[in-house]
């Protein structure tokens, strides 16, 4: 039980070099995928087992077991994604539409899925922008070469329905035109809004694999033959393409077992008699 405890703090303390800004310490992927920490968390696992093992078995100890199998099972399928996964990002043209079979691993190798890919029905929405105000100088102050305007402030878009500049009174609707944002807006005073960049709040996009429509977006991939698709970014410019990360990942059914598995035996645990066996 003693040497448990003091591989958890080892492996706490070797997350925290990870995570924590600590000055000439390794980059969190080389932490988390170091020799020193696999071995941290097979000793863990062997110790869980050992807990298991060493205690006679009863329903009365159900909640413990099904606790310490539950970590061994998720540290096993962490495991086994990382010696045999693969992950590589991939390119889908938009226009024109273009199949891949193919994606770009990180050890910049190309790997075949075995099927090809492609993408259609791009849309992304955009949080409301904010305008940049630029007012016109008196004449003679500009320098040589110099635009005549100098930036006098920002206003959001999502905050009010009017903005009151100096004596004119803009009305946020007026900045919404045939669907969208307007870059530009002149006052009657001369000063011009200028809209700044825009901000996606949500993008996604419909794979195409195997005659089937498979729509993903951020945080929600799509499956496909043991293959996982997750969307990173699209052409910002003109919409011509989507940026995809692809893995496989054997383990990631085990890690899922053992989460589930980990997380019934927790549940069993908070409702055990006081007194009895942890």
């Amino acid at each position: 039980m003693r040497f448990s405890i003091i591989i958890f703090c080892l492996i706490v303390l070797l997350l925290l070099t990870g995570v924590v800004p600590i000055s000439g310490a390794k980059d969190a992927s080389a932490v988390y995928y170091s020799p020193m920490l696999i071995l941290l968390l097979a000793l863990l696992s062997s110790c869980s087992i050992g807990c298991c093992i060493k205690r006679r078995f009863g329903l009365k100890q159900l909640g413990f077991y099904l606790v310490h199998v539950g970590a061994v099972i998720v540290l096993a399928g962490a495991f086994i994604g990382y010696v045999a996964g693969t992950k590589g990002t991939l390119q889908l043209s938009l226009m024109p539409q273009q199949p891949v079979g193919q994606l770009l691993t990180q050890e910049g190798k190309t790997l075949s899925f075995g099927f090809e890919v492609a993408a259609e029905n791009f849309s992304v929405e955009f949080y409301p922008p904010s305008y940049q105000l630029f007012r016109m100088l008196p004449s003679g102050q500009a320098a040589p070469g110099q635009m005549p305007f100098e930036r006098a402030g920002e206003f959001s878009a999502d905050r009010l329905d009017h903005w009151r500049i100096g004596e004119t009174d803009v009305a946020v609707s007026n900045l919404w035109k045939n669907g969208g944002w307007v870059e530009r807006h002149r006052l009657e005073d001369g000063s011009i809004l200028f809209r700044g960049q825009r901000t996606p709040s949500h993008f996604g996009v419909t794979l195409l694999v195997d005659e089937k429509k498979l729509p993903i977006s951020i945080n929600h991939p799509a499956g496909h033959k043991g293959w996982r698709f997750y969307l990173v970014s699209y052409d910002q410019v003109a919409q011509r393409f989507v940026q995809l990360s692809a893995r496989r990942d054997p383990g990631r059914g085990a890690v899922i077992v053992g989460i589930w598995v980990l997380i019934s035996g927790t549940f069993i645990l908070c409702f055990r008699r006081e007194g009895g066996a942890v």
